[in-house]
C-alpha cells in the first residue's frame, strides 16, 4: 500500500502495467465501472506523457439523491451553494475527539440537502474560517457517501476518501456561480463575522450546574453549560455512535 500511495499521488497521470482486472461489488464504489483494477507485487507504475487538465466531474442530481435513484453503495460528485453553516465542534466517539461540522448545500433550483464532514473535512472548514480567506460560497464534495439519519438524506464523507473544496475555480464551479447570481432565489450566503472570536475554556463546577429540558435549550440565545436527563430515542452508527436521539424523561 505505502509503494502505491508513494507512485500514485493524486492529480498525476501514471501508465500502469501488469495488473489484475476483477468484478467490482461492496459499498461505496468511487466509479460505476463494473469491473475494478487490482495492482499487484510485480506491478510497474511510471509517468505518463499523457496529461489532461479535465477534472471529470459527474455531479449528481439533488433531486435524484433525494428521491433515492441515486444508490447510497456508490460515491457521488455534488456541488452547491453553502447555506446554514453551523459551528465546528468536537464529538466524543470511541474514545477520539473527531471534529464535525453542519451545513446545507442548495442547487440552481433552490434544492437543499443536508451535509455533515467529519474529522479532517471539518478542521477544512474550520481552517478556512480562521485565516479570514472569505466567506464559504460553493462547496464541491468529490466521492461523497450518501447517508441517512432520522429518515432523512445527509451528505456524508466516506471515511478519507473524499475529497473537500471550499470556493472551487474550476469552469464547472464558476458556471454555477453564475447561475446562482442570476436565479431570482436569494443568494443567502452564510454572515460570517471578519472579527475573529477568542473563546476561553472555563471548568465548570457540574454540581452547581442546572438541569434543563430539551424545550428549554431549544428556546434559549445565549450559550451556557447545563445538564439534561433523557432517554436515547436512537444512536446513529457513522462514527462508532456519536450522534445520539434523545428525548425528555421530563416535561417542563
Amino acid at each position: 500500500m505505502n509503494r502505491v500511495q508513494r507512485y500514485l499521488p493524486l492529480g498525476e497521470w501514471k501508465v500502469t502495467d501488469t495488473f489484475k482486472i476483477g468484478q467490482a461489488g461492496g459499498q461505496y464504489r468511487p466509479t460505476k465501472q463494473q469491473y475494478k483494477m487490482t495492482i499487484l507485487g510485480d506491478t510497474v507504475i511510471t509517468p505518463s506523457e499523457f496529461q489532461n487538465d479535465s477534472h471529470f466531474l459527474d455531479l449528481a442530481s439533488y433531486e435524484e439523491i433525494c428521491n433515492g435513484k441515486c444508490k447510497p453503495n456508490f460515491l457521488i460528485d455534488i456541488m452547491g451553494q453553502v447555506t446554514d453553516l453551523g459551528a465546528v465542534a468536537n464529538v466524543q466517539a470511541k474514545r477520539i475527539d473527531p471534529k464535525r461540522v453542519n451545513f446545507f448545500m442548495r442547487d440552481i433550483s433552490g434544492n437543499e440537502i443536508a451535509c455533515c464532514l467529519w474529522g479532517k473535512y471539518a478542521e477544512q472548514f474550520e481552517k478556512h474560517i480562521e485565516s479570514d480567506a472569505g466567506e464559504i460560497e460553493i462547496c464541491l464534495i468529490r466521492f461523497a457517501k450518501i447517508g441517512n439519519y432520522r429518515g432523512e438524506v445527509k451528505i456524508t464523507n466516506a471515511f478519507d476518501a473524499t475529497i473537500v473544496v471550499l470556493n472551487p475555480t474550476m469552469e464547472e464551479a464558476i458556471d454555477f456561480k453564475e447561475k446562482m447570481m442570476n436565479n431570482p432565489l436569494p443568494l443567502a450566503l452564510c454572515d460570517q463575522s471578519d472579527e475573529k472570536k477568542i473563546m476561553t475554556k472555563v471548568k465548570d463546577d457540574w454540581n452547581d450546574v442546572q438541569i434543563r429540558c430539551i424545550s428549554e435549550i431549544l428556546r434559549s440565545v445565549e450559550a451556557e453549560s447545563c445538564k439534561i436527563i433523557c432517554s436515547i430515542e436512537s444512536i446513529d452508527t457513522d462514527w462508532g455512535g456519536s450522534i445520539l436521539d434523545v428525548q425528555d424523561t421530563f416535561v417542563c
